[in-house]
């Protein structure tokens, strides 16, 4: 009883972020900036963010301006990379793929850093999320093309390497030094019990 009456109430409040995010992409899709389009657009927003909740995002890190600059230019060079090697794939005489489905264990354990990282190996070309479980923080990706075993553990951390940059960016201290540590056991070789495919 008391679980339904708090998701009705987080039904009901308001979102301001992402009324004011939706009106402004409403004023701009119609092209008028008139008193009478920021109303409409105001309450559709808010109609829009009744109907169709999101669950509240918990965000305690911070944005380290010198992270960001990190994560978009290792970003824009693995889109150029990754565009180029498939642009002369596809264009080479012979199209020799070996496409590989992976998984993925994330060390971070928030939604928005699983999220984030997920969104930027999507937009490289050659790899998608096919899958992202938030139970135990795995992504499956899509590999369009990988080179035997050697080429599985390299695209696993790669992508691994995207969630750094992502806590490098907007994480926590405490969350890059958990990120840290985990990474230490896992060089050190210790698992926590996930077996790999």
């Amino acid at each position: 009883m008391r679980r339904s009456s708090s998701r009705r109430r987080l039904r009901w409040r308001l979102q301001w972020r992402a009324i004011l995010a939706l009106t402004v992409l409403w004023v701009i899709l119609w092209g008028n900036y008139s008193l009478v389009d920021i109303c409409v657009g105001l309450v559709l927003s808010w109609l829009v963010t009744v109907t169709f909740p999101l669950p509240p995002i918990r965000y305690h890190g911070r944005l380290r301006p010198l992270g960001l600059v990190r994560l978009a230019a290792a970003t824009v060079r693995d889109l150029a990379v990754s565009s180029w090697r498939l642009a002369v794939a596809a264009f080479g005489p012979r199209i020799d793929f070996h496409p590989a489905v992976i998984r993925v264990p994330l060390r971070s354990n928030q939604d928005l850093y699983q999220v984030e990282t997920a969104e930027i190996i999507s937009i490289v070309p050659g790899s998608i999320v096919i899958d992202a479980r938030r139970s135990n923080r795995m992504l499956y990706l899509h590999l369009v093309d990988v080179d035997g075993p050697d080429g599985v553990e390299h695209a696993r951390r790669e992508s691994l390497k995207v969630e750094r940059r992502v806590l490098e960016a907007i994480g926590s201290n405490a969350e890059l030094d958990a990120l840290r540590r985990r990474e230490e056991l896992d060089r050190a070789g210790v698992r926590d019990g996930e077996e790999e495919s």
